[in-house]
């Protein structure tokens, strides 16, 4: 699955992001995915801070059909406790 979704500037400081991210994490569970990627652009620092927040990760740029990104960050979704 590939979404692509950012912030307009006028929204930003809203926390809207943060909504956006734990929305796209709990439909990442519940669809059974092991992994959130997602690319993005050195310059876009508040953004970059929050998937850390998150547990994002950087991992190695490769296959990026984004031309603005340049940097890629992995997050492993990991089963809730209850789940085998």
């Amino acid at each position: 699955m590939s979404k692509a979704c950012a912030v307009t500037e006028k929204y930003q400081g809203l926390k809207i992001g943060r909504r956006l991210m734990e929305k796209c994490i709990e439909a990442a569970k519940l669809e059974g995915a092991k992994k959130i990627v997602l690319c993005t652009n050195h310059k876009l620092i508040t953004a970059i801070e929050l998937y850390k927040k998150f547990g994002f990760s950087f991992v190695s740029l490769e296959n990026n059909k984004y031309l603005e990104a340049d940097l890629k960050m992995e997050l492993e979704i990991k089963k809730p406790m209850n789940e085998n």
